[in-house]
């Protein structure tokens, strides 16, 4: 079976589940996928072992090729969520088993338990905006935040990507962006301009710690267990304040970071030790460009696809409309930044040698 032919249903799951517990005695009773994701596919398993328990399970596929804008790589998340399981302090959803090379399901699956959850953080936030208080929802999401970035980088899987140091990681950011607008069909002078002003600024290092890369309330489960994220396709180690930025343009409302900014990097601030000219509304500016850095790229190729007759699913249609958006505020960001960059940040006299500085 190939790719093309993936079968993520009962029947693959049984064959699936006897191959993984072949003692267990299990019997899958349905399995239905679910909408709303935009970057894998997702299904419901529900199954009955031996002894009668009956659990409900998820799966987390790869889509038939060329049929999705955003690219990531399940072998990376798989260890990266066995990994998050047995170290803590942040919690997922327990991963329990990998088809790796889609012998079962046509395409590399991850099977985890579900996670019996009342709501998500979003959820909440909507029931909080309607009384008039964020202050309690936004507190939690920086907690939550919080865990992932404390995060022991030695417990992370080996096949993570660890940065040489600092300045060469956000300037591999900077080329991603670079690259993006040279392999396209159209020219791209927002980006040219955004990464020519921004890469000669430097705000205030920080140390590297995990990153989530789709940080936001809607992956927040709320259940008897406390606060579960999910999604970590994008996990990767970087800057965490890449995750803050990739929030601070989050348009789903209310924004827990654009109803009250001081707040919320205050609160930041207090639990992880950093300084206010590490974290301050214009380094969380200039982390909204780099946050979104790898996805932007991806949704410029995707619109590229568009351009070319090479539509790779419905989703790279509705983000050519996201992207105008993000060139605005690119272009903003860049302007206000390199007219007044915050204290204690340095600036660069031209971009290092053999990078684009137009």
């Amino acid at each position: 079976m190939t790719a093309a032919q993936a079968q993520v249903d009962a029947g693959a799951l049984q064959r699936f589940l006897d191959a993984v517990e072949p003692s267990g005695g299990v019997r899958v009773t349905a399995v239905t996928p679910l909408t709303g994701g935009y970057s894998r596919d997702t299904a419901i398993g529900e199954v009955t072992w031996r002894d009668g328990r009956q659990q409900r399970l998820v799966l987390r596929s790869d889509p038939p090729p060329g049929s999705g804008v955003f690219q990531s790589d399940r072998d990376d998340e798989w260890e990266l969520l066995q990994a998050l399981v047995a170290t803590g302090p942040v919690q997922v959803p327990a991963a329990r088993w990998y088809d790796a090379t889609g012998a079962y399901f046509g395409c590399k699956t991850i099977v985890s338990e579900y996670y019996e959850a009342s709501r998500t953080l979003q959820d909440l936030a909507r029931d909080a905006e309607l009384e008039g208080d964020l202050g309690a929802v936004q507190r939690r999401f920086v907690d939550v935040v919080v865990d992932i970035h404390r995060t022991p980088l030695a417990d992370l899987p080996a096949r993570l990507s660890r940065p040489a140091d600092w300045d060469s990681y956000v300037d591999s950011l900077f080329d991603v962006l670079s690259e993006v607008a040279e392999a396209t069909a159209d020219s791209s002078p927002a980006i040219r301009y955004t990464v020519a002003q921004l890469r000669r600024l430097r705000p205030p290092p920080v140390p590297l710690t995990l990153v989530h890369g789709d940080c936001q309330p809607g992956n927040v489960l709320l259940g008897d267990a406390g606060p579960v994220v999910i999604d970590w396709e994008f996990g990767r180690i970087g800057d965490p304040r890449e995750d803050l930025g990739y929030y601070v343009q989050m348009p789903i409302l209310p924004n827990l970071y654009t109803c009250d900014p001081e707040a919320f990097l205050a609160r930041y601030r207090e639990l992880t030790g950093m300084t206010e000219e590490q974290l301050n509304p214009q380094v969380a500016q200039y982390f909204l460009v780099l946050g979104m850095a790898r996805l932007f790229a991806q949704e410029i190729h995707g619109a590229d696809a568009v351009a070319r007759g090479r539509a790779p699913g419905v989703m790279a249609t509705y983000l050519v409309n996201a992207i105008s958006m993000q060139y605005e505020n690119y272009v903003r960001i860049a302007r206000e930044l390199s007219t007044s960059p915050g204290p204690g940040w340095t600036q660069r006299a031209s971009a290092p040698a053999g990078r684009d500085n137009r």
